[in-house]
């Protein structure tokens, strides 16, 4: 195949048809003119006849009357005698080379009998001053009657021919029309053929091409920057091909630099990630390395207390008592107050030295000990609270978990007495093996999540966030709902605290509750 643009080519496929229906049109128009020119001669002819005819029997009539009239007209007959003539030429130049056919000869005796009457009616002009005899008239007037005999079989025979003329018109128009058919069905048949192949052809130089870059759109679409469309028309589409190939190798290395990037991103993410979990891990270890340090600074700090200032103070009370126990009067009065803010210091340092570290952890357990925490905050606050227990009583924690367990309830002991306002609190520990799940609930007036974490790193407060990071630390899992006006709940749990499973039956005989102060 010829390399040759689209432009080009779609000139070269539709030039033959574009030829036949040209050919066609000319066809059609050479077919239309013959017709238009055959009816055209022949409503000439049959009009100058008829004209020729109605003129010389108007001018045999005119004599006629005139001779019967024994008085001519001669202004009468002189106009239709020039009319006539005018005629009689006119028919006479259009049929000169007809005299051998039958309308030539008919057009020849109509001009003898037009010639004969302008003879005739020349003489009766001249001859008709004189005065003629009557005798003349008769004669005259026969003959002229003659004419118009002769006149009538002329206009039959004209008749006639006129009759056959209009027979081959008809004639020659079927046969144009038969024609103009066969060439219209096989120029029609030849278009449609050019088409269907001007078809087939553009299917070939438009439609292929296109399907393979449709195909090639396909294939990049998919990922196969490798692919390139074939296509060697040497046209445009050959051309959008090429570029098309350009275009995908730009998008093939394009991708392998993002592909190098993305790794190149990857691998920092991955190392950002490891140094993250890595600095997570020493946020926890320090975290428990410093509540770990915390608890033993609260112990020394508790036992100090109790076994040294609380002591001391102590000492000072049975020394002071002896020094006053003398007195008298308003020394006896300064006495007693002196011995009631040393029970009062006394009290205090004990409450402080139980609260930095709680006596009977150890020795009576964590249920134990929550219990007692429980019956000293309904003491100070006089609000309920209603502690239950499942399978904890000879539950084994190593004194790390259950220091913070322990701390995790004080917490919220502490933040409902602040700021919840509550008329009762619930407490449930449960030991289901192999998790111990913590439930603290209240009445209070609850509040909203969001604001309150917000408010809590703003003023750098460690209540919640506090607890949540004992939990965290713990590997366990922290969640509160809070509602206004409705209260609030904490569930914690701690996965695999328990060493040894604890029989259902045994939970629900122990799902009791211990402590309920009021």
């Amino acid at each position: 195949m010829f390399k040759l643009s689209l432009r080009n080519r779609f000139i070269l496929y539709f030039s033959p048809l574009i030829a036949v229906i040209f050919f066609l049109g000319i066809f059609c128009i050479w077919i239309f003119s013959s017709i238009h020119s055959q009816f055209h001669n022949l409503k000439n002819d049959m009009a100058l006849n008829a004209m020729a005819m109605f003129e010389l029997k108007k001018l045999l009539l005119s004599l006629e009357e005139g001779l019967r009239a024994k008085q001519i007209d001669r202004n009468r007959i002189t106009v239709e005698a020039a009319q006539l003539k005018e005629l009689i030429i006119t028919h006479a130049a259009r049929h000169t080379h007809q005299r051998t056919d039958p309308a030539g000869r008919a057009a020849h005796e109509m001009l003898h009998h037009g010639i004969l009457a302008m003879t005739l009616s020349k003489y009766i002009l001249n001859e008709s001053a004189a005065g003629w005899p009557e005798a003349e008239f008769t004669q005259l007037a026969v003959v002229v009657q003659n004419e118009l005999d002769k006149m009538e079989s002329v206009i039959d025979e004209h008749l006639q021919l006129h009759l056959q003329e209009l027979t081959k018109t008809e004639a020659f128009v079927t046969e144009k029309y038969q024609h103009t058919l066969l060439v219209v069905g096989l120029t029609s048949a030849a278009a449609v053929l050019l088409a269907v192949t001007v078809f087939i052809l553009m299917m070939r130089s438009v439609l292929g091409p296109v399907k393979k870059l449709q195909e090639g759109t396909k294939q990049i679409g998919a990922g196969n920057l490798s692919h390139r469309p074939q296509i060697s028309s040497g046209d445009e589409f050959e051309f959008l091909a090429v570029e098309f190939g350009k275009m995908a190798e730009e998008l093939a290395r394009y991708h392998e630099d993002l592909e190098l990037k993305v790794q190149e991103r990857t691998q920092e993410l991955v190392c950002a990630n490891a140094e993250l979990r890595k600095a997570e891990e020493q946020v926890h270890q320090l975290s428990q390395e410093l509540l770990t340090v915390q608890e033993r600074e609260r112990q020394q700090i508790a036992l100090y207390l109790h076994d040294n200032v609380a002591q001391e103070l102590s000492s000072l009370k049975v020394t002071g008592e002896e020094l006053f126990s003398e007195a008298v009067g308003e020394q006896t009065q300064a006495r007693h107050d002196w011995g009631r803010q040393l029970d009062r210091c006394i009290r205090t340092v004990r409450e402080l030295s139980y609260n930095l570290r709680p006596p009977g952890l150890e020795q009576i357990g964590l249920a134990s000990a929550i219990s007692d925490c429980c019956r000293d905050f309904t003491r100070k606050t006089g609000i309920p609270v209603k502690f239950t227990k499942a399978g904890a009583d000879n539950l084994q924690l190593n004194f790390e978990y259950a220091i913070n367990i322990y701390r995790l309830v004080q917490e919220s002991l502490n933040n409902i007495r602040k700021h919840a306002d509550a008329q009762r609190v619930e407490i449930r520990l449960i030991a289901s093996w192999p998790n111990i799940i913590l439930r603290i609930e209240d009445n209070g007036c609850g509040f909203l999540l969001e604001e309150a974490y917000q408010r809590a790193r703003q003023e750098k407060r460690f209540g919640l966030l506090g607890m949540e990071e004992r939990v965290r630390m713990m590997k366990g899992t922290f969640r509160i709902q809070s509602t206004l006006e409705e209260g609030t709940k904490i569930y914690i749990e701690f996965p695999g605290l328990i060493k040894a499973p604890v029989e259902q039956e045994e939970l629900e005989e122990q799902a009791e509750p211990e402590t309920e102060a009021v």
